[in-house]
């Protein structure tokens, strides 16, 4: 996973040697942890997820089609451009639908805010 490694990156950049096994293990039994932690102490994140889906959404289904254009500098009006113009428009307008959904459940069914209550 990406956050592992991260975090085992850092730590073989920082001490410059492997990151041992016994380290790893205590590395992801503490994120798990520390997860775990952030779910009960925050239980109304659920509620947030629409939203924050919504907001990080143009990075999946946008971004790529966009940076192709960019980057492959096909043919104006060819047949990919286009394509991939439809394609990432599409994906600007499912997340603005996607964010409006979530902020109209938000305000009617409102956030339910009850700290270490899961």
């Amino acid at each position: 996973m990406p956050t592992f490694d991260n975090l085992e990156l850092r730590y073989t950049s920082k001490m410059n040697k492997p990151c041992p096994q016994w380290l790893r293990s205590a590395l992801r039994l503490l994120f798990g942890c520390l997860t775990c932690f952030i779910a009960v102490a925050l239980p109304f994140l659920p509620s947030l997820a629409g939203l924050i889906g919504g907001i990080a959404l143009p990075l999946t289904l946008a971004y790529p089609c966009f940076m192709w254009i960019v980057m492959k500098k096909p043919g104006r009006y060819s047949r990919s451009w286009c394509l991939n113009w439809i394609l990432g428009v599409s994906g600007m307008v499912l997340s603005v639908l996607v964010v409006t959904a979530a902020i109209w459940i938000i305000v009617t069914k409102g956030i339910g805010v009850h700290f270490f209550k899961p």
